[in-house]
């Protein structure tokens, strides 16, 4: 099962890389209806959580059905997008599909991994919480 990971430290950045490596595609992540920058924190698009939360992603979702439940439970908006950048126009298409879709060549970030690793020690001190 893939597994999005999310803490308020965590970066815009951070969060598109995951969100490449888990589903194979890009995202926007917007700030009050503004795209937000690389390099803004989760806190400050509206995540409301003081520690990591580790969110099971649901493949069998629609594309918009997961954009939305991003946005209820955490408090801030993305749009899923292709390789070129542009959102998906075909919302009703499965994660699923669009991670079908791709080459998966078994790339490892593993400058991603350090960052959410750096995220967790940080954390030590709050129990993580699962979302279910």
């Amino acid at each position: 099962m893939k597994v999005l990971k999310l803490h308020p430290l965590m970066t815009i950045s951070l969060l598109q890389m995951q969100i490449q490596r888990l589903l194979f595609c890009n995202v926007a992540v917007y700030i009050r209806s503004s795209l937000a920058n690389a390099f803004d924190t989760l806190k400050e698009a509206g995540f409301e959580e003081e520690v990591l939360i580790e969110f099971p992603i649901d493949e069998t979702l629609s594309l918009r059905e997961f954009e939305e439940e991003v946005e209820e439970r955490f408090n801030f908006s993305l749009e899923l997008c292709n390789k070129d950048n542009k959102p998906f126009m075909n919302k009703s298409q499965h994660l699923f599909q669009i991670a079908g879709a791709t080459d998966k060549k078994e790339e490892r970030n593993y400058q991603l991994d350090i960052s959410l690793d750096m995220l967790m020690n940080n954390n030590r001190q709050s129990p993580q919480q699962n979302l279910w």
